[in-house]
């Protein structure tokens, strides 16, 4: 661990894990959190009504460090996320996605960093891209967002984010903004939060390729909702219009590709950059070392403990 005083009194670190069918991809995303240097944390696990086991493969966890919440009702994630955040007892709350998978160094490298950088809100990090095989096959970028890329996209790598959790706790994400909730959460922000980007890839994104039409439809339209609140005073009204004139044209490539059958033209993958053998060979040996994870309570359970050991 970095420096004497993490090492000596480590802070608590809250994991926060929404869970809503992630199938057999929940063994990655939990066996990379028991794969942490970083000792000092709990998991909370809030499950939003699942229907396929992930539940009960979450309550067979022995180990006290871990929380299973469930009301067995389907609420969303905005909803989720802020359970978590009311939840979380860490000194620091760090984001994840149950379908993917982090770095064993991802805690303990961005609690350290947080610790150098007494004024910084929340840290996040570069990232693995990988497919439903777990094979990496590209990078998340890693510079520093501009106001135009929180705008446009997001800007930052939201699953990734570890964030100090009094500022956490009083930013809560908003339910008014479907499948843009954490655009809305970075653009809300962006005059007040200090946020850092480690420029290593401690993170493994899954990529599934393109999203559903009806989803994409639905956060373009929280697209346009977010660019009238907040865009007309972040960069005043005429570049607001050409972001939402944007945002309509996107929505129109959407409905004629739907309409024609010709949805998987819609992917698109500019934001990511190539992977050399050198980038594909370390990610590789992260994902078999989490493979090779063990999950206290889930040896005695048939085929499960076997199940992160297939990829990689």
């Amino acid at each position: 661990m970095r420096g004497n005083s993490l090492a000596e009194n480590p802070p608590l670190v809250t994991v926060g894990l929404p869970v809503y069918n992630p199938g057999s991809f929940l063994s990655w995303a939990i066996r990379s959190v028991f794969a942490q240097t970083y000792s000092s944390w709990e998991l909370v696990v809030v499950d939003d009504g699942s229907t396929d086991g992930s539940l009960e493969r979450l309550r067979r966890i022995e180990d006290p460090r871990v929380r299973v919440l469930t009301d067995g009702k389907r609420r969303g994630l905005p909803y989720r996320l802020n359970q978590i955040l009311e939840e979380a007892s860490g000194d620091f709350i760090a984001r994840m996605d149950a379908d993917d998978l982090m770095d064993p160094r991802r805690l303990e490298s961005q609690v350290a960093h947080l610790l150098e950088n007494p004024g910084l809100d929340a840290v996040t990090t570069g990232a693995y891209m990988i497919d439903q095989r777990n094979q990496p096959f590209a990078l998340w970028p890693t510079r520093q967002p501009s106001l135009q890329d929180v705008l446009s996209w997001g800007g930052y790598l939201h699953a990734s984010l570890l964030a100090r959790r009094g500022w956490y706790q009083k930013n809560p994400y908003s339910l008014d903004y479907p499948r843009a909730e954490d655009r809305e959460f970075f653009v809300r922000t962006w005059n007040t939060a200090k946020i850092s980007v480690l420029a290593e890839p401690l993170y493994f994104y899954r990529w599934f390729g393109v999203v559903k039409p009806q989803h994409l439809l639905l956060g373009y339209a929280s697209e346009r909702r977010i660019l009238r609140r907040y865009g007309p005073q972040l960069v005043g009204w005429r570049k607001t219009a050409v972001f939402i004139g944007k945002s309509y044209i996107k929505t129109f490539i959407t409905y004629v590709a739907y309409r024609f059958g010709l949805v998987p033209l819609l992917e698109r993958k500019p934001r990511f950059s190539s992977l050399d053998l050198e980038d594909f060979a370390k990610a590789q040996g992260v994902i078999r070392e989490v493979a090779q994870t063990r999950v206290p309570g889930w040896e005695t359970l048939d085929g499960l403990d076997n199940e992160g050991k297939t990829g990689g």
